[in-house]
């Protein structure tokens, strides 16, 4: 089986924003496996991804970048390996309302570094309109403490702008490690 050659994967926890992201920067429908929660919804959250989010977008020489979100429930991590096999790329998304965004970020960093060695990192922190006390300067200096220097930077899911700004934020810093 051949794997997509361009391949990126937005990871995160349950209500980061993973799906919202894919949906915003994905040139066509994207294939979504949500599902009405069974238990207790999380705040305006009442749909989880259950499998996986997959779509495409089309690069300006015509390549395809296939996207990917994962399920971020770790009774689902055992697909977390299958997906990030061979992505250039994988972007945290850490909701800024997380009881310890810092933590929860440093332990998905580790856990996508060593299931995707070859691929690069970046963080997007979303829904910082709802929680402005996390600050994206001390945020990052906590991830770059903890060993992390890459890409952090504020993101409205929601955006295709922001979340595009994201992605190509990764690709020039990816691109910047390989010179």
């Amino acid at each position: 089986m051949s794997l997509p050659a361009n391949k990126l994967v937005f990871v995160g926890s349950m209500g980061a924003g993973k799906t919202t992201a894919v949906r915003a920067i994905s040139d066509v429908e994207p294939v979504s496996t949500e599902m009405p929660m069974s238990e207790d919804a999380m705040g305006d959250k009442v749909e989880t991804t259950v499998a996986l989010d997959y779509s495409s977008i089309e690069l300006d020489d015509g390549e395809l970048l296939h996207v990917y979100g994962v399920p971020g429930q770790r009774y689902l991590d055992f697909m977390w390996p299958m997906v990030c096999e061979g992505a250039l790329g994988v972007i945290v998304l850490v909701s800024a309302g997380h009881p310890d965004p810092v933590a929860s970020t440093v332990e998905l960093l580790q856990e996508f570094s060593r299931i995707a060695p070859d691929a690069s990192l970046a963080v997007g922190v979303t829904r910082t309109d709802e929680h402005p006390s996390l600050l994206i300067p001390e945020f990052r200096n906590a991830l770059f403490d903890a060993g992390h220097r890459l890409p952090v930077m504020r993101v409205d899911a929601r955006s295709a702008t922001q979340v595009t700004f994201l992605v190509k934020s990764l690709l020039s810093y990816r691109y910047a490690e390989t010179k």
